[in-house]
């Protein structure tokens, strides 16, 4: 009799190890020490610092980040800058006015496969030598069907040439000089939250368009697990 009793708590110990054991690994994993994951790649020059804090040393990376602007919407011609944006995954990419008047329609492909995808993520043109009555703000292909209304986060802009082009050089395609990187200036930039380069990609290669969303997903999945374990995140 005690071995048959001896026999059904060992059986219910096991029982409740099976259960609850999976749920105790998750929750160290994900709640308790330091997690490895993999990221996307910092673009852009970067600065090491070293601290103390409470009594050991710390070392920090601060790296490139975007500008602060302010430029002109179209249709709107309402001011647009910076601060609309912080916060916030975005597509950044440049034109120029003086060589075309409209959105080529490879972007315009590229956009209607990619924002209505993502609902947070906006997407924002800087024309170059340009203002508003110069540009087609209709965007010039039947694929913006599919845009079904997240073309309100397609957001193109024009303003002072100089601090455009500078955007351009210094901002979104600057590279870190102890790792020179040239990048095509026709390329879209995907940049995170808080402003810094994650990603870059041409809409005419083939195959870029997929590749891009993958890494939109995996930026996503960062900041979630950011915000479910308030830890330190060591990425690979």
């Amino acid at each position: 009799m005690a071995q048959k009793k001896l026999n059904k708590t060992t059986k219910a110990a096991l029982l409740l190890l099976l259960f609850i054991g999976p749920a105790a690994v998750f929750y160290f994993l994900i709640y308790a020490g330091v997690h490895k994951v993999n990221r996307l790649k910092f673009y852009g020059p970067k600065i090491t610092e070293t601290k103390t804090v409470r009594g050991g040393t710390v070392t920090d990376t601060i790296y490139h980040q975007i500008p602060k602007f302010t430029l002109t919407a179209i249709p709107s011609d309402l001011n647009f800058n910076s601060k609309n944006l912080e916060g916030r995954l975005y597509l950044g990419h440049f034109l120029d006015a003086a060589l075309l008047n409209e959105v080529p329609k490879e972007v315009v492909y590229a956009a209607s496969e990619i924002l209505p995808e993502f609902p947070e993520l906006y997407w924002i043109t800087f024309w170059k030598h340009a203002d508003s009555s110069k540009i087609q703000y209709i965007l010039p292909s039947e694929k913006t069907r599919k845009l079904n209304g997240a073309d309100a986060r397609w957001i193109e802009l024009y303003g002072n040439d100089s601090l455009i082009q500078s955007l351009q050089t210094e901002g979104f395609f600057k590279t870190d000089p102890n790792y020179p990187e040239p990048f095509d200036p026709s390329s879209v930039v995907l940049i995170d939250k808080e402003g810094r380069i994650r990603s870059y990609f041409n809409p005419v290669k083939q195959g870029e368009i997929s590749n891009i969303k993958k890494e939109i997903l995996l930026l996503y999945k960062e900041y979630e697990l950011a915000y479910k374990t308030h830890r330190f995140i060591e990425f690979n």
